[in-house]
Parts: structure tokens; sequence; C-alpha cells
């Protein structure tokens, strides 16, 4: 069963690292089901809940439990392997498909809208800057904010981009994989491709003769961190939209956006999250599903 369960999953372009989690995810809990002498295909809603309590009292090598995040992505491989038995027509329905796991850190932000996006974009100052500003820090952050709001890319993800990932041509930019994320391929939206041209031809070679750094990154800095950068552009972006907190938070409003427009499936590979779990909590941003979700979660204490 779990090699066409593997099979299911490498066909919906998992990467291989995810295919192993998964694997192994549900092959425990295929091992418990045998021991309560519960059969898969025939599974309640209740039986299901009844594992996902275990998994809080199991600790790690180290001695300590589970975290919330963990439990939460057992639970979405669970899901997704009984959606593969609906797949086959080996169930009709699948019994936990609406069932979320709340844990202490999930997602909670003031959102911005789609709007209010849009408009940090437009509205980010580029013309008559005065000294001591300077005109290509300014190209620069207006870049940096299009990423971030078109695209939704955080600090790492940005840090991560050279040069060659941007094709102007094409419309496209790639974004590479990390430890916590996979790699991707964003189109561009059409408002970001002149001041992206602009930085790219003139404005980096700059600063780069600036701050005398001429590596590949397409957002260079002298230091490991990016913070030297953002920590001023959030306080730029915080004077056009007070709402404005952090990174972190217009990641979560385009995320949410994206959810609103897309299957989460799509979702998760345009937001690069190698777990389905980390982007179903971005569906808690709604205050009715985070109440629902939180119900939920007590009845299992």
């Amino acid at each position: 069963m779990l090699d066409s369960f593997e099979a299911y999953l490498t066909i919906n372009c998992y990467t291989a690292d995810t295919i192993d989690t998964y694997l192994g995810s549900v092959g425990k809990f295929l091992i418990w089901c045998s021991q309560k002498d519960y059969d898969p295909e025939q599974m309640t809603y209740r039986q299901c809940t009844e594992y996902f309590n275990t998994l809080k009292a199991v600790t790690t090598k180290k001695g300590t439990p589970y975290r919330g995040v963990t439990i939460r992505n057992y639970i979405g491989a669970i899901k997704l392997y009984f959606t593969y038995l609906v797949f086959e027509d080996i169930r009709n329905l699948n019994p936990i498909e609406d069932f979320d796991y709340l844990t202490d850190k999930d997602f909670n932000h003031n959102l911005l809208t789609k709007s209010e996006l849009r408009n940090l974009y437009i509205c980010f100052p580029t013309l008559d800057i005065q000294h001591p500003s300077c005109p290509s820090v300014a190209i620069r952050d207006k870049v940096i904010t299009g990423l971030c709001v078109f695209q939704g890319l955080n600090s790492s993800a940005l840090k991560s981009l050279n040069v060659d990932h941007v094709d102007l041509d094409k419309r496209k930019i790639r974004i590479p994989g990390t430890n916590r994320t996979n790699t991707r391929v964003l189109a561009l939206n059409e408002y970001q491709l002149a001041h992206l041209s602009s930085y790219i031809s003139h404005h980096r070679a700059e600063l780069q003769n600036k701050i005398n750094c001429y590596s590949e990154s397409l957002f260079m800095v002298n230091s490991n961190r990016l913070s030297c950068i953002i920590n001023p552009l959030g306080r730029k972006l915080r004077a056009l939209n007070y709402k404005v907190t952090n990174l972190k938070q217009i990641r979560a409003s385009v995320i949410t956006i994206w959810l609103q427009q897309y299957d989460l499936r799509k979702v998760q590979i345009m937001a690069g999250h190698k777990h389905i779990t980390s982007t179903e909590s971005y569906k808690k941003s709604n205050p009715d599903a985070l109440r629902s979700a939180a119900d939920v979660y007590h009845l299992m204490r």
C-alpha cells in the first residue's frame, strides 16, 4: 500500500525529502492501526483523533515531547494518505479532511489587503530623493518591497537571491530552496519590471561601489545579515501604512490572498512550503476559522 502511496506523491510532484517524511509518518500510523486492530479503509474521525492524542505523549530521542508543529506535520501526512485512499476509490470520504490541529505558535497576524499591499509598492518613493538619502537605495528598497508584496518573499529568500535568478525576458524569478523551503519559480508583476531592470542594469552597480562589495547577490551587504537593509525598509513601509509590522506579516497577507485565489497545493508550491500543513495554517487568518480550529483542539485535550 505504501508503494502505491509513494507513486501518488511522486506523480503529484512532492520532493524526495517530503515523500520520505510522509512515508515515515504514515508508516508509524499504520503500525498503530494494526496494533489497535483498526482498518484504515474503514477508520472513523474519532479513531483518527485517538491516534493524534497519542502523539502528544511521544518523546524525541532527547526525551522532549513532540512540538505542536511536529504533530501537525504528522497529521498532514495522514490526511494526505486518506486523500490518496479516496483518489483510489478505496474510501468514499476523507474522515479528517476538515481537521486542523492548532498549535501555540500558529499564524496570527493583522493582515493587509491586496490593495494595501499593492499601494505599498506603488507609493514607495523613488523620485526627488535628497541627500543624505541615496536614489539607488530607494530603487533597491522599492524592488525588495515588490518582491515582498507580489511574491511573498521573506528576508531569508531575499538574501538567497542572485542576479541570475531574475529573468526579465520571461518575467520570472527563481527563488532557491533552503532547509525550510522548496525552490520555486514565480511570475513577476508588470509593475515590477521597470524598477527591477533599472536596479540590475544601473543602481546595483552604484551600491556595489558604495559599499565595496561585488558579490553575485541581488542585494549586497557587508555582513551575513540582511537586517541592515530590512530594518530601515520596515520603517519606510510603516510611514506609508501604519498597519505594517514586519515582512512576516506581509508574507502572511500574500499567502492568505493566494489561498482565496488558488487551491491549497498550488499555494504550497508558490510559498515554497515543504509541508502542506504549513500552508494550511494560513487558513486560520479568518477569525471564524481560528475559533473553529480552537474548538477542535480543545476537544482533543
